[in-house]
């Protein structure tokens, strides 16, 4: 019997063991084929509109998917047998170009001339990386505005006092939408 156990033992030390490779790229290939479709009602859509704002929620930000890298999939594995990443450059991606993270932050001070009004809002690429203000006005005598105008022209609504990131993005046939306020 000990020599039967060692012999098992030894056999599956020995025989190589077919493992399955995860890949790391199929959540951002969710958010990106959700996102093209307008994030419908899946539970994998769900998941993947759950990954891409726990990704822009936590501070420092990260970017809020990655490019999914379906082209370097191999044939064998159903994907057309590129070399590399998706070219996103190409007017068939200009939708996914569209994403932008939009950043509040407001506050208001009772000093003793009245009270001020200070807030900015700033929409960074989806990378996260190259950001510009979109609005911003310190120590105001009027409130801030109710609504703001995205660079990809939607009204958004602004919240007040405190801080909030939020999602802009596109489907593929370029009809705008984003997430609600996420305050952090």
């Amino acid at each position: 019997m000990k020599k039967w156990i060692l012999a098992c033992v030894l056999a599956g030390a020995i025989l190589p063991v077919q493992v399955k490779k995860a890949h790391a790229y199929d959540m951002d290939c969710a958010i990106m084929l959700c996102m093209a479709g307008g994030f419908p009602p899946s539970a994998v859509c769900a998941a993947a509109f759950r990954t891409m704002i726990r990704r822009i929620t936590p501070w420092p930000s990260r970017p809020p998917f990655g490019i999914c890298t379906y082209a370097a999939v191999p044939v064998a594995l159903g994907g057309p047998g590129g070399e590399a990443d998706l070219d996103i450059s190409t007017s068939e991606y200009a939708w996914l170009r569209k994403t932008r993270v939009l950043w509040w932050q407001g506050t208001y001070t009772d000093g003793r001339d009245g009270p001020q009004w200070s807030w900015s809002l700033r929409s960074c690429d989806g990378e996260n990386r190259t950001c510009r203000y979109i609005s911003r006005q310190y120590g105001s005598y009027t409130p801030w505005p109710s609504s703001v105008l995205s660079e990809n022209g939607q009204s958004i609504l602004t919240l007040g006092a405190g801080r909030a990131v939020m999602m802009e993005y596109s489907d593929y046939e370029g009809a705008m939408d984003h997430s609600e306020w996420f305050r952090y």
